[in-house]
């Protein structure tokens, strides 16, 4: 008994299809990510070690990226059953990201962009990972916020789903004393859109177009009615398609009627 409770969690941090940016956000937390990593036993985690994955029991994984190839998906679904918690790390996973902007545009056409001779070249629709399995959590962002993971992964690590306050980034962005870029008419999806991230874009006095999706009780219809007067829908459109939202804002929409 005293055995098991002394012992470590064993976590895996594993990549499909991704640019691996959020783990990058993890290791720039330097020695408060290596802290971490001491308090666990890492199963796998590529960006730090070699080692096979020996395939044991995991008590939490952490996944990035979009499931596109067969092998994404057999990996994914055999960490789900190894897994007491799966958590997606970061937008792509969780939303689609920048990846899933292709779903919109042209179709199977797509592809001709890329490669000359597309015979025998896969071109799947890109989903998220909730589309295969279960995710008991979601760290937003493109990347995460390494502090926001610093301050939910205690949770996660004793068995417990986090909740991240329902909260638009508009609340982060006035507490920097930042001057309201709707005010300047520029396009911002701040108060539809999750906070947590500290308003980094707006900071940089670049618009918020939705990396860590919609809030709970984000207003869509609000939204879309205050940008009528700055863009058109087809801009709305396509800021909403490039971190993966407009899937989740026409499911929105539609269970709003």
């Amino acid at each position: 008994m005293e055995e098991n409770k002394n012992k470590k969690p064993r976590v895996a941090i594993a990549s499909l299809t991704s640019c691996e940016g959020c783990q990058f956000a993890l290791l720039d937390l330097g020695e408060r990510f290596l802290d971490f990593v001491g308090k666990i036993e890492m199963v796998d985690f590529r960006l730090l070690e070699d080692e096979e994955d020996p395939g044991v029991d995991l008590d939490l994984v952490l996944v990035e990226g979009n499931p596109v190839t067969e092998d994404n998906v057999k990996t994914l679904a055999a960490l789900r059953k190894r897994s007491k918690l799966l958590v997606a790390l970061g937008n792509c996973a969780a939303m689609g990201g920048v990846p899933e902007i292709k779903n919109y545009h042209e179709g199977a056409n797509t592809i001709k962009h890329v490669y000359k001779y597309i015979n025998g070249i896969s071109n799947p629709e890109i989903k998220e990972l909730d589309n295969f399995v279960k995710v008991d959590f979601v760290f937003p962002g493109c990347p995460i916020s390494g502090e926001e993971f610093l301050k939910y992964i205690p949770e996660l690590l004793e068995g417990r789903i986090p909740a991240i306050p329902d909260a638009p980034v508009c609340v982060e962005c006035k507490a920097a004393g930042n001057k309201c870029l709707l005010l300047e008419k520029k396009p911002c999806f701040g108060p539809m859109i999750l906070g947590g991230c500290n308003a980094v874009c707006p900071t940089a006095r670049m618009t918020c177009q939705g990396c860590r999706g919609l809030r709970p009780k984000g207003n869509v219809k609000a939204m879309r009615a205050t940008l009528k007067n700055m863009i058109p829908d087809e801009k709305f459109e396509n800021i909403a398609e490039i971190f993966g939202l407009r899937d989740d804002i026409e499911a929105r929409e539609k269970s709003a009627g």
